[in-house]
């Protein structure tokens, strides 16, 4: 009898955080609400800011290109940069941004779940592999920025034709995180089909 017991507690407290349709409640606390609310500002802020200054270092300041790794061996003046060579600064600067702006709306929907309550139901995991997806992009085509940058910047400002490709172990890392959130992605897959068979079953 005391096996017994012990099998319906276990039962008990299984579906008791699933609904009628197998899917998990509105489980989130009020302190992880709380947290994807304040987190959801930095992303918006990171994103801000990373818009900000493609646009400040192309159209409002080209001084600020010099700092670009990919300019380190383009002698250039920023008073010679026509309208077309920040445009095309411009352009390779947001090939650069693209994903990352892309891993930060997943960002912010994951926050928004988490604001609503929502962090663990079927509709986390594809935003963990759209941010995966984009991260692993971002470490693709930095680089591909980068050249196309030197390209541009080389041709209208020094006259000459110059290619570099800036590659480092930042580049890895970003990428190296990317995986694991599509690894999460697929774990936290499998466990919510898991769930809900479960569900369906009891």
């Amino acid at each position: 009898m005391a096996f017994n017991y012990r099998k319906v507690e276990i039962i008990f407290c299984y579906t008791k955080g699933l609904d009628v349709n197998g899917s998990p409640e509105e489980a989130t606390t009020p302190d992880l609400a709380r947290l994807g609310r304040r987190v959801r500002y930095l992303v918006l802020l990171y994103a801000a800011v990373v818009v900000g200054a493609a646009v400040a270092s192309t159209v409002i300041w080209p001084e600020l290109l010099a700092s670009q790794p990919a300019l380190a061996g383009v002698p250039f003046a920023p008073s010679r940069l026509t309208f077309a060579a920040r445009l095309v600064a411009l352009t390779a600067l947001v090939t650069d941004a693209a994903p990352i702006i892309w891993a930060a709306y997943h960002a912010l929907r994951l926050c928004q779940l988490m604001a609503d309550g929502r962090l663990f139901t079927a509709q986390v995991p594809p935003h963990l592999q759209q941010m995966g997806l984009a991260l692993v992009l971002t470490a693709v085509l930095q680089p591909i920025g980068g050249a196309l940058l030197s390209l541009g910047i080389g041709y209208f400002a020094a006259g000459q034709g110059h290619i570099a490709f800036a590659f480092s172990t930042d580049h890895l890392g970003v990428a190296v995180i990317g995986a694991i959130l599509i690894a999460i992605a697929a774990a936290a897959r499998e466990a919510i089909r898991i769930a809900d068979e479960n569900a369906r079953f009891i």
